[in-house]
């Protein structure tokens, strides 16, 4: 179902004890009164703390617009990272006790039966045995709960390897869209590769989407990831409520804003669209649907757009934008569309 885009659009938000937040920010917002440096080590705490209220979430957005504050944000997270880098005990290993010749038919058997069971749609099932495996799903989405308690939502078409190792937590999207509700671990920092794309948290709530025209987006719904272009790049930092998108054409990364509310709607059977660009909806789209849409022209491309589609009647959608837009869709035959100008 589609609606025109409307002036004023209330914005769902998710019930808060008053009390409770009330006390969160008295508690500590006298700190907002010192120095930048002050103020973005509280903002830096409240973020990772991930118990951040509504209210502070939208008093950080005001504040991080500011040049100073940013940069002094930064400056912390810089340190951060600094003392990730810091050497760590060495661990003594104790030698392993030889095995029974049987056990490794054991552990083959059981190896092979988990995998069988990670295939099935909607699997709660968590992967306590296992730091390395590959998670991939077909036609039906999939959750998945980490070994250290992380959980990963699989979309529909899309792979995911994962290696974890004592000093940090890697995954590669390899295709397809993923959510990530990262377990906060400030010694062991959480990575999703995508490409030459890195992003990298400590623990936060972010979706991350790898389309066949091998563009990357990733987008934030709660707490701030670190993202670089290429292993080379100047990282950018996003934060609740922002999405950065990349082509492998550039190095660069073109961040925006967006719906807190439409970051992993996937997982719920619905695509959020609120004023975003033709080209954009229709590239979201595309793992829905059955038929390949192509855009007749850049001034078409750039229009906005605002709406719910259903993913399960994705076509639906798209048939319907001539309603809220001066288009027409054309279908050259069944399996390929055409949006030109009215």
């Amino acid at each position: 179902m589609m609606s025109k885009p409307e002036k004023n659009i209330p914005e769902t938000k998710p019930h808060v004890d008053e009390d409770l937040d009330s006390l969160f920010l008295a508690s500590d917002d006298e700190l907002l009164n010192g120095s930048p440096d002050e103020q973005a080590a509280l903002w830096f705490t409240r973020q990772h703390s991930q118990r951040i209220t509504p209210k502070q979430r939208q008093a950080f957005k005001v504040w991080i617009e500011n040049d100073v504050n940013r940069q002094a944000y930064q400056d912390i997270a810089g340190i951060w990272r600094q003392c990730d880098a810091l050497p760590r005990p060495t661990i003594t290993t104790v030698e392993k006790k030889k095995r029974a010749p049987w056990r490794p038919m054991i552990h083959t058997t059981a190896a092979l039966c988990l995998l069988t069971v990670l295939y099935l749609p909607y699997s709660h099932l968590p992967a306590l045995l296992m730091d390395n495996m590959t998670l991939a799903t077909s036609h039906s989405p999939k959750e998945m709960t980490l070994a250290d308690g992380s959980k990963v939502y699989l979309d529909r078409n899309t792979q995911v390897r994962v290696a974890y190792v004592q000093e940090e937590r890697r995954l590669w999207l390899d295709k397809g869209q993923a959510y990530f509700k990262v377990k906060s671990n400030p010694y062991r920092p959480f990575y999703v590769h995508a490409d030459t794309r890195l992003i990298k948290v400590v623990g936060t709530e972010f979706e991350v989407s790898h389309y066949d025209n091998n563009q990357v987006n990733i987008a934030v719904h709660e707490g701030i990831v670190e993202v670089k272009a290429t292993p080379k790049s100047s990282p950018a930092y996003l934060y609740a409520g922002y999405q950065a998108t990349s082509t492998l054409a550039s190095d660069s990364l073109v961040i925006s804003s967006v719906k807190i509310d439409s970051v992993g709607s996937w997982r719920f059977g619905q695509l959020h669209f609120f004023e975003r660009p033709l080209n954009e909806v229709i590239t979201k789209l595309k793992p829905y649907l059955d038929i390949n849409v192509q855009i007749s022209s850049p001034e078409i491309a750039k229009m906005k757009v605002s709406g719910v589609a259903n993913i399960n009647d994705a076509k639906n959608f798209i048939t319907a934008i001539p309603l809220i837009l001066p288009v027409n869709v054309v279908f050259t035959d069944k399996n390929n569309a055409l949006i030109i100008n009215k």
